[in-house]
């Protein structure tokens, strides 16, 4: 039975990852594409050393991402687009399993506590369980924490053995968060033992030399120096913004950094877990894109200042020996039996066939557990004994989760493909043109779905390649800002380039009026895609010079 119950308890965690994947989209703008060109450009010519996919020639070339393009470029071409969701969903869980196990570590085995807080935090990272890169490093920075912990509690130096291995890992996955090995151990070093500090250092030593692995060398581990705390990056790129609580994800990003620090200054923890949480804490307020690292590394000693944390003590008897909020609990446990029925029967008597198998699993694990909770007696032989109330009512509140969000994935009706506009219209040119005979401008996150399909292109979404610390050539990111920001006149911009196609919809709004009303360009593709209430046209434009 408690095999059984953990796994009931898997199953449940992945909830969070499992709806999002059943809406994600591949957009035509995502990073994948750049990434998994990369792969495909390995697979077939070798690690480059000079930027082949844009226009400009010569560009020096870290590519820090190679093996997360190989991996996801392999399952594209296997599985397709459903290969790349199931993969997603896969290593997402995979993450949240881990953090799952650290909890249940560091409580002294509290399942109750590991499973909230690890429920808790698969919501709250499912917008960044995409296929980029850290979709592979942050399960192994996850599991490097882990093995740290065990061994700064057993100080046996097994523990560490694996961290070159994982120093490798993240060297050829994703060098640009490499440094964090590194830095995740320093929190660890602050434990009055000789032996233990003398064991860490080796271990960071193997790190360095498992991240020397890589066929770049130090320039893959150095990468970050000269890719972050770049003006034009932080102050333009959405991912790189500090977290505003303007929106629903800074709220409770905020939110969750307040209930950690209010929970760190009131109980004692050790040390590592201040300085650990604190550190990760300060990157996420940084920016954006380090909130799953937060959510993933920083919330855990929740799980130890937290272990004593029992359910039932919330409702036990009061003085006069009757159980506290009885009548709420079992108002509550009724209203989420309705609530589990009556979302239950809709969506079995109408929805069923439009149920994805992976839907269709979590639908009749929440279902069980459901059934469970409303079948079984478990003392004294009394359905809503006072004492195990709390523990059905929180069950159910999870199941009616699931439920309800297993109805609103099936009721969704949002194309699960990307939309297709740009691909579209570099499929047109693509008709009368070889790939190696266009020189195509489109805006900086469409470049790397030209690159997928062969073409050379202006400037793509790794915006650190554009830098001239890491080209070797110029400030080309800085050029691209001005030219979309009006400060370089398009018909220079253009001609200094020689572009044989521009590709622009009515989002660039002054790259596309002003081509569109300059009569020495000329209209050869036009589409149009709806978002919402707004009508987006799209066109290519050639000079009316080119053939």
């Amino acid at each position: 039975m408690p095999k059984l119950l953990n796994l009931v308890q898997i199953v449940l965690l992945s909830a969070g990852v499992a709806f999002c994947q059943t809406l994600f989209r591949l957009p035509e703008d995502a990073d994948t594409y750049f990434v998994m060109n990369l792969g495909r450009y390995v697979m077939e010519q070798g690690f480059p050393h000079v930027d082949p996919f844009t226009i400009h020639e010569g560009l020096q070339l870290v590519a820090q991402q190679w093996l997360s393009g190989v991996l996801f470029w392999e399952v594209y071409q296997t599985l397709g687009f459903d290969g790349l969701r199931l993969t997603d969903a896969l290593l997402g869980a995979a993450t949240v399993f881990i953090h799952w196990r650290l909890c249940l570590y560091v409580s002294g085995g509290n399942k109750t506590l590991s499973f909230a807080l690890s429920f808790v935090v698969s919501l709250l990272v499912t917008p960044a369980i995409v296929p980029r890169p850290q979709l592979f490093s942050t399960p192994l920075l996850l599991i490097e924490v882990f093995l740290l912990e065990k061994f700064t509690r057993t100080e046996n130096f097994k523990w560490l053995l694996p961290l070159p291995l994982i120093g490798v890992a993240v060297a050829n996955l994703h060098a640009a968060v490499w440094l964090l090995t590194l830095v995740l151990c320093l929190p660890f070093l602050f434990v009055r033992s000789v032996r233990h500090g003398k064991f860490l250092l080796a271990a960071m030593a193997g790190l360095v030399i498992g991240g020397l692995i890589n066929p770049y060398g130090v320039d893959a581990l150095t990468y970050v120096f000269r890719s972050y705390g770049i003006d034009a990056i932080n102050n333009n790129i959405a991912e790189m913004f500090t977290p505003t609580a303007h929106n629903l994800r800074g709220k409770c990003f905020y939110l969750t950094a307040a209930i950690l620090i209010a929970t760190l200054a009131r109980i004692k923890v050790p040390r590592r877990y201040v300085l650990l949480s604190g550190g990760l804490m300060f990157m996420a307020v940084m920016h954006v894109r380090n909130q799953a690292l937060f959510y993933f590394m920083a919330t855990f000693p929740l799980a130890y200042a937290w272990r004593d944390f029992q359910l039932e003590k919330i409702f036990s008897r009061s003085a006069d020996a009757d159980y506290k909020n009885r009548g709420l609990l079992t108002l509550a446990f009724f209203l989420l039996t309705f609530v589990n029925t009556a979302v239950a029967t809709t969506l079995l008597n109408e929805k069923l066939d439009r149920l994805t198998v992976p839907l269709g699993v979590l639908l009749a694990v929440a279902l069980g557990v459901a059934a469970y909770n409303l079948l079984i007696h478990k003392f004294e032989g009394r359905l809503l004994h006072p004492a195990i109330l709390p523990r059905k009512v929180c069950s159910l509140a999870a199941t009616a989760f699931i439920i309800c969000g297993v109805m609103f994935a099936t009721l969704d009706n949002r194309a699960k493909e990307s939309d297709d506009t740009f691909a579209k219209a570099i499929g047109f040119l693509l008709r009368d043109e070889r790939p190696e005979n266009i020189k195509l401008y489109v805006g900086q996150g469409y470049g790397g779905l030209a690159g997928m399909m062969g073409v050379k292109y202006y400037i793509d979404s790794r915006s650190e390649v554009f830098l001239p610390a890491n080209n070797g050539q110029k400030n080309i990111l800085q050029e691209y800002l001005d030219f979309t920001r009006g400060r370089i006149y398009y018909t220079d911009f253009f001609a200094r380039y020689d572009f044989t196609h521009i590709i622009a919809t009515s989002k660039d709004a002054v790259i596309y009026n002003a081509l569109s009303r300059d009569k020495n360009f000329r209209v050869i593709y036009e589409s149009e895609r709806v978002e919402g209430s707004e009508v987006i046209p799209c066109k290519v434009f050639v000079p009316k010079n080119e053939e």
